[in-house]
């Protein structure tokens, strides 16, 4: 057990159970990997964004392979990259605005096709179908965030 106030810095952690827990009913409640690195961006709290060949985030989108088929994805925690950070794994509570669709408990979470938006339904022709989630609580938009390095370009 360690205890302390500030913060501590080392340089390797090791741990046998990362344990995560249900995030607070609460709009862009967040636990899990967060990184904060990339080129100063802009970014909407709760959208889904790419790391992109300039090294920034960008709102990802089903329409392209570009930014939403092999790369990495991240729900922006607050509306600067570098200072909030990206969640690429963990339990986040989704402001409804950026699901689209009615989603339930246990759905399946995909890349939408409106820009920065997760959706319980599949994209279609000429679009790319990437999981991104499952949803965990669908009043309250609780879901578990962990996107699948596979993805279908749909013909």
């Amino acid at each position: 057990n360690i205890k302390a106030s500030g913060s501590i810095t080392v340089d390797q952690v090791s741990s046998t159970t990362n344990l995560f827990t249900k995030t607070a009913n609460t709009d862009h409640s967040a636990q899990g990997d967060i990184v904060k690195f990339g080129t100063a961006t802009t970014t909407t709290q709760g959208d889904l964004y790419y790391f992109n060949a300039s090294g920034g985030w960008t709102q990802a989108s089903a329409d392209a392979t570009a930014s939403s088929g092999g790369v990495l994805l991240a729900i922006a925690l607050g509306t600067a990259s570098a200072t909030n950070g990206m969640l690429l794994r963990g339990i986040y509570t989704m402001d409804a605005a950026a699901i689209d669709g009615t989603e339930v408990t246990g759905d399946e979470l995909y890349v939408g096709v409106t820009a920065g938006h997760v959706t319980n339904t599949a994209p279609g022709s000429g679009d790319i179908v990437r999981v991104v989630g499952y949803c965990l609580d669908g009043t309250n938009g609780q879901i578990w965030f962990n996107p699948s390095n596979d993805f279908i370009l749909v013909a």
